[in-house]
């Protein structure tokens, strides 16, 4: 059976949300993206849609820029080609609908208080990546997605670590 690869990149950056999760968690991480176009992306998340605004924030599709000094963490994740049509086919109608997705932030306090809040088109970061993932059948997650956080996908075992450093280093990153 042939396999694909999806990527989960998982930052901190220096925005002030980032740092505030950051001063509340402790996590080395506070953002987590998806790509399936390979590790240099595009990546898509819920974040900000404008860089220097925190506000609209919504689905978007991130390019990395290759002299940004962020600590990042790549993960490669094999799927079967079936699996990766799911999820492409799913992030593809999502992003053509884009305007009707919002950003969760009741969601992102929630589940820093351990507390599952769905609510319909909304998510933030990592609760987005988890969802995909977990709908489209490639991976199977240890609690809801509500209440995963970027961190968490640090221990999870069907990601292998291919990339620790900064988004810069990244801009030189070959697959084997």
């Amino acid at each position: 059976m042939a396999e694909r690869t999806v990527y989960i990149l998982l930052t901190r950056s220096g925005t002030w949300f980032s740092r505030l999760i950051h001063f509340a968690t402790q996590d080395d991480y506070t953002h987590a993206s998806i790509g399936l176009a390979g590790p240099n992306g595009p990546f898509c998340s819920f974040a900000r849609k404008n860089p220097h605004f925190a506000l609209p924030a919504g689905l978007v599709e991130e390019r990395l820029s290759p002299r940004r000094c962020v600590p990042c963490c790549l993960y490669a994740l094999q799927v079967s080609d079936q699996t990766y049509a799911r999820l492409q086919a799913r992030l593809w109608k999502m992003y053509r609908r884009r305007e009707h997705y919002h950003y969760s932030l009741l969601g992102a306090l929630a589940c820093f208080l351990n507390l599952p809040l769905q609510r319909r088109r909304h998510y933030f970061c990592s609760q987005f990546v988890a969802n995909l993932l977990e709908s489209c059948h490639a991976v199977e997650l240890p609690k809801p997605p509500t209440l995963v956080r970027p961190a968490d996908f640090c221990s999870m075992q069907c990601l292998t670590p291919v990339h620790r450093g900064f988004l810069a280093g990244l801009s030189s990153f070959e697959t084997a």
